[in-house]
């Protein structure tokens, strides 16, 4: 037991030794709860934890969290360490507030005066979370990003996320998540397009606009987590009030290098034509693009546009949500279940191809044309280092044939993976898994291609 409590001594001691450099590298390795116990070791072990402890910082329309975000903003030496704010997308819902029998949660044998005041309490959130975006939230990060002069990167989190002195207030309240979701995607209003005006995220987005604060370089999505209601980021969130919320919105993206949007296309045709336009129009004012990464969800959404796009003066849903934009210095791009033509991809390529370093494409769907001929163009057109194609196909594998009306075999046959490598000579191939190939269709003559299609 002694040799034990001087073998652990010992290697407190060695470890406190450590330049400071190393140790905060160390505990970038921490989580939260490891990171709070390590600061209470020592002097130093607080001193060099407390970068990372404090890294980032949450914002949302919730008075507690808030003043907790304000804290750390007022903090004199704890706000320099703030590099991250994490927008806590999760809100309270006006029908539940309003109607106590949507208040599910109501476990076996508790009584109904509990499930009452657990109602009360989140009806009591609601009005908060209603009040503070009458002007307090944006002021108060307005203010906050005059004092934190490192904050580089702006995440949307589509799950529900606390901070520790929201701990007891929240004990045993289900709102922000918890199926929740499904029942506003139910309500009819939000079905056929009546969108907030103005909801928190147009506050944050303002207050970097308020504030002037230009060193804002990255805007990430987070992706949605599995078993937990999200409100993932929509194309609600680019509907403005006013000319106002839309320059605010620019100033935004103007300074942004890096960009990852998940982005739910799930909307009414009655706003879409607006929020489409709003999306196209920050895009474009993100001159200094490096990095975009942008996948569609629900999968399959925007071939449901092209009916819609017919009376539109933009007929592609390619060029319909920005993918046409100039980005002159861009050098990747992480596409996830986007629709376009063959034609548009090797245009994209085309026109970055002086820039570019890497460029993929997850369960993407070319609608006329070939993703082979794609390949060829970046396998022996361009010097593009990373290109990868992940599990993609097109609408139209061979004449007539469209891929929806294969079978689970077939449509493995004809959904194609693989990247570009480069052997010890330096030469460019293509390379993909054992028994499938882009090239397929070329070596199938119309006799075995009609073959192999048949039911």
């Amino acid at each position: 037991m002694q040799q034990t409590d001087r073998l652990a001594t010992t290697s407190a001691m060695s470890f406190a030794r450590l330049p400071a450099e190393l140790q905060i590298e160390t505990f970038s390795y921490l989580e939260n709860t490891d990171l709070k116990a390590v600061r209470s070791v020592s002097t130093s072990c607080r001193d060099n934890a407390s970068p990372h402890l404090f890294r980032s910082i949450i914002a949302c329309p919730r008075y507690q969290a808030m003043g907790a975000f304000q804290n750390v903003a007022l903090h004199p030496v704890y706000q320099k360490y703030v590099k991250e704010i994490v927008f806590d997308a999760t809100t309270y819902s006006e029908r539940i507030a309003k109607n106590e029998k949507l208040y599910l949660f109501s476990p076996p044998g508790e009584v109904s005066w509990v499930r009452y005041s657990r109602w009360k309490r989140y009806q009591e959130l609601y009005r908060e979370q209603e009040e503070i975006k009458e002007g307090v939230l944006l002021q108060t990060i307005a203010r906050a990003l005059e004092w934190m002069p490192h904050v580089e990167r702006i995440t949307y989190c589509p799950y529900p996320l606390h901070v520790p002195v929201e701990k007891k207030l929240m004990k045993d309240l289900f709102g922000r998540g918890a199926g929740y979701v499904a029942l506003e995607l139910s309500n009819p209003a939000n079905s056929h397009g009546s969108i907030e005006p103005e909801n928190a995220f147009h506050h944050l987005i303002g207050a970097i606009c308020v504030a002037k604060y230009s060193n804002i370089r990255e805007f990430r999505v987070e992706q949605a987590q599995r078993d937990v209601s999200n409100y993932q980021l929509t194309l609600r969130e680019f509907y403005f009030a006013g000319p106002g919320h839309l320059e605010a919105g620019k100033y935004f993206f103007r300074n942004l290098r890096k960009i990852e949007l998940v982005l739910d296309f799930r909307l009414s045709d009655a706003v879409r034509r607006d929020c489409l336009a709003n999306l196209r129009a920050l895009l474009s004012e993100a001159k200094d693009l490096r990095h975009l990464r942008l996948c569609v969800e629900p999968r399959h959404s925007l071939q449901g546009l092209y009916g819609w796009l017919s009376d539109s003066e933009i007929q592609s849903p390619f060029r319909c949500i920005g993918l046409a934009t100039e980005w002159p210095k861009i050098q990747s791009i992480d596409l996830g279940q986007i629709v376009a033509t063959e034609d548009e991809l090797r245009g994209l390529v085309h026109r970055w191809k002086s820039t570019m370093t890497s460029i993929k494409f997850t369960n993407c769907i070319i609608t006329a044309g070939k993703w082979s001929n794609l390949v060829d163009e970046v396998v022996y057109d361009t010097k593009i280092r990373v290109v990868v194609l992940n599990r993609v196909h097109e609408q139209f594998v061979y004449g007539d044939v469209v891929y929806e009306t294969l079978s689970s075999e077939e449509h493995e046959r004809w959904t194609y993976e693989g990247q570009v490598m480069e052997n010890e000579q330096g030469i460019r191939y293509f390379s993909e898994p054992p028994g499938k190939s882009v090239y397929a269709w070329r070596d199938l003559s119309s006799d075995e291609a009609d073959s192999s299609m048949a039911d």
